[in-house]
């Protein structure tokens, strides 16, 4: 029961009454001379609801908003599972990404959120896919089956971050630096290990541009207009070619290795990434161009 914004009277068994207690209370220093109150009363034994109700606690309704209790082990594994299957990014993810990477990345987020910082898996992520990269001068396949699971892995530290509600443009920009760098060496070691005429390296390098290019066309965007590109262009988000459908084509190819499907992997890409870009900046230059109605 609520006067005055503040509780007047609470318990299970109010006929009458205005709201349902989330089991969240917020309390300052005042709170002991209360309680020390009630334990002269009630000789030490007394329920939270009378500390409650004897403190006038202000009330903050949260109508329409999610809450669960965890007073017990499954209803805090439930919650946990609810924080990290709705921290999944929601914008800007790509074909594999939303149907498959999000469906691995969020169960590996579950087993590791409270073991593990974001900071920490973002370093595990670069490491793991700087390794798939010297892994091309070894094996192909090795070497494309860890890059996609670098990938899965990619989406690992964001969805910790905004679980754990550590989220931070520093961190967003560290990790899409590092992922820069692994598309860039596994390409560049790629081409190293498995080109031999001088057409070829060109193609890759229009690849890796490409590559780089996709990521780059979308974030300069942001840093011009500070506007999420995604959410001004939703036709962007349709758009094939983003960094997770890239690295899934790549392990594709590499599973049955030789000369002819390297050389179709890097023509498919340097098309793919910088066509891309072409239909992006085209897409883009139209928001911005286009008059606004009063």
């Amino acid at each position: 029961k609520v006067k005055d914004k503040r509780v007047e009277r609470i318990g299970k068994g109010l006929k009458d009454w205005d709201a349902v207690d989330t089991g969240f209370f917020v309390l300052d220093d005042g709170i002991f001379d209360v309680t020390e109150g009630l334990e002269n009363e009630r000789d030490g034994d007394y329920s939270l609801s009378e500390v409650v109700e004897r403190a006038k606690l202000p009330v903050t309704f949260v109508d329409g908003l999610g809450w669960t209790d965890v007073d017990t082990p499954e209803e805090l594994k439930r919650a946990r599972k609810m924080l990290v299957f709705t921290a999944v990014k929601g914008t800007g993810d790509g074909f594999i990404s939303r149907h498959l990477n999000r469906k691995i990345s969020t169960r590996i987020s579950y087993l590791l959120v409270e073991r593990v910082t974001p900071n920490q898996m973002t370093v595990v992520t670069f490491a793991l896919g700087v390794l798939s990269a010297f892994l091309t001068l070894v094996s192909l396949p090795l070497a494309g089956i860890l890059y996609q699971l670098s990938s899965i892995l990619d989406g690992v530290d964001g969805e910790l971050a905004r679980a754990q509600l550590r989220t931070s443009r520093l961190g967003g920009y560290v990790d899409s630096i590092l992922d820069r760098y692994v598309d860039g060496s596994f390409l560049a070691l790629l081409a190293y290990s498995a080109l031999k005429e001088p057409l070829w390296y060109l193609v890759a390098l229009l690849a890796l541009l490409g590559s780089v290019m996709v990521s780059y066309s979308t974030e300069r965007f942001k840093g011009a207009f500070c506007r999420d590109a995604y959410r001004e262009v939703p036709a962007l988000r349709k758009l094939p070619g983003k960094r997770d459908e890239r690295v899934f084509l790549t392990m594709l190819f590499l599973l049955v290795p030789s000369s002819l499907s390297v050389r179709a992997l890097f023509a498919l890409l340097a098309v793919l990434t910088n066509l891309r870009v072409g239909v992006t900046v085209y897409l883009i230059s139209r928001k911005v161009s286009r008059p606004k109605t009063i």
